[in-house]
C-alpha cells in the first residue's frame, strides 16, 4: 500500500533529499554551537542538575 503511494507522487524523492538536508544542516550547526561554546558556560550547564539551591527564575516562580 505505501509503495503503491509514494510510487504515485511524481518527485517523491525531492522530499527525501530535503529532510536529509534539514536534519544535517541542524547537526551541524547544533556541533558548531556546542564546540564554540566557553569553558565556564560548559561548567555552568553541567553543574546545572547538582546544585542544591533554587534560585527563582525569570518568571519569579521558585
Amino acid at each position: 500500500m505505501y509503495k503503491e503511494t509514494l510510487n504515485s507522487i511524481t518527485n517523491v524523492e525531492v522530499y527525501a533529499i530535503l529532510g536529509f538536508f534539514i536534519f544535517f544542516t541542524f547537526f551541524i550547526f547544533v556541533s558548531v554551537q556546542a564546540f564554540l561554546m566557553k569553558k565556564d558556560e560548559v561548567d555552568q550547564i553541567s553543574n546545572m542538575p547538582l546544585e542544591d539551591s533554587f534560585e527563582s527564575n525569570e518568571f519569579g516562580a521558585k
